[in-house]
């Protein structure tokens, strides 16, 4: 059975200080929508105060991307700052669900193993590279607040930063079941970062029964780690057949029986109507519309993500798909401010539509981008002065 383990991986301005000038410089660039010119301090090369010229909130794969893009370019030391609510430097997260999830005697990933860049072959940034390369870190700390006008960012510790360009990867939270059903009950997991993990891990090594909530990538990839935990597992999703959206109801099928020649049991087109406690209060059913129950010790909800756009709202979100809404280039409406990776909603214009993906190696390449676009407009400007 621990071979479906190891075999299932699916998935998943700019600012400037011009010689000869005074500090205050000027940058112009078009978003699209307008062409804006936007003033700012930039930053002492020692922070030996509250402004930075590049700030990016986040610490997933696109803060990690971004920053090796502004080294590569000689942009980072002394220059840009990056507030994570994580206690860890930026790492790859698909490998939370996949082999971060393995037991012990199947030698699981772990930190340092997966920090960002690896996954692309690049250098691993572990929190000694950003030492390194001069980039200050603010680790476990949320951005509570922006001030657009002032170009300032509050944060829950009470740190203010002031920023000359600022580029927004916050990524995406997990969609949670409503508490008044069961949705925070403790052995109810969520996965977005290594603290979900751990917890998921400490609830597997003394669970016997686990169901899981979804039958996407999430869902598929911690079933494929129960197994190799021998638990009796157990796959709840409403949908016909796996991955929906993505598999044709043939290839599901093929998936489906190799998940249960391992052990895996799939209740198809079934929802949940409440998760039960017992009497120490932990999850013990899975109540499901039809009233029927599945004894379950661990649950694990994967149900999909919300961009976690707060307290970024007044950057301009999108209605239809979520997300900051950008343009081509990454740019917000607001000039200096620029959104990248799964919060970012951006024009495809081959489809005349707006998306906005959740996928790691959109996050590298948004946030390449992005960083690559906003010197590159710098480069333009310091040719123009």
């Amino acid at each position: 059975m621990a071979n479906l383990a190891n075999s299932v991986c699916l998935k998943h301005s700019v600012s400037l200080w011009f010689p000869h000038q005074s500090p205050a410089a000027h940058r112009s660039s078009s978003i699209g929508f307008r062409t804006f010119h936007r003033s700012y301090v930039v930053s002492s090369s020692s922070f030996s105060n509250e402004n930075r010229e590049f700030v990016i909130v986040g610490g997933g794969n696109a803060a990690g991307y971004a920053a090796r893009t502004f080294v590569e370019h000689g942009m980072a030391d002394g220059r840009l700052a990056i507030v994570s609510k994580e206690a860890h430097a930026p790492y790859e997260r698909p490998a939370l669900t996949k082999g971060y999830l393995f037991p012990l005697d199947k030698k699981p990933a772990r930190l340092p193993g997966f920090h960002t860049c690896v996954g692309s072959g690049g250098e691993r940034q572990t929190p000694d590279w950003y030492k390194e390369n001069g980039i200050e870190m603010f680790y476990e700390d949320l951005v509570s607040n922006i001030d657009i006008e002032k170009q300032t960012l509050t944060t829950n510790s009470g740190k203010l930063l002031k920023y000359g360009s600022l580029i927004v990867a916050t990524g995406c939270t997990a969609s949670r079941l409503p508490e008044k059903i069961g949705g925070n009950l403790p052995g109810v997991h969520y996965i977005r970062d290594v603290a979900d993990a751990d917890a998921l891990i400490s609830s597997l090594e003394k669970a016997k029964k686990v169901v899981v909530v979804g039958g996407g990538y999430i869902g598929m990839e911690v079933a494929a780690a129960a197994i190799g935990w021998n638990l009796d597992t157990t796959i709840v999703f409403p949908e016909n057949y796996l991955l929906q959206r993505l598999f044709t109801p043939s290839l599901a099928r093929r998936y489906e029986e190799f998940y249960q020649q391992n052990g895996v049991k799939f209740l198809k087109g079934a929802s949940i109507k409440n998760l039960e406690a017992g009497v120490d209060g932990r999850v013990t059913y899975v109540k499901l519309d039809d009233g029927s129950t599945i004894e379950a010790d661990t649950v694990i909800i994967g149900i999909g993500a919300k961009p976690a756009v707060s307290p970024f709202e007044r950057v301009g979100l999108e209605s239809s798909v979520g997300g900051i809404q950008v343009d081509g280039l990454f740019r917000t409406r607001v000039p200096g401010i620029f959104a990248v990776g799964d919060v970012a909603a951006f024009p495809l214009k081959m489809y005349n539509r707006i998306a906005r993906v959740e996928h790691v190696d959109h996050a590298r390449r948004s946030a390449q981008h992005c960083v690559k676009a906003l010197l590159s407009a710098q480069t333009d400007i310091w040719r123009d002065h």
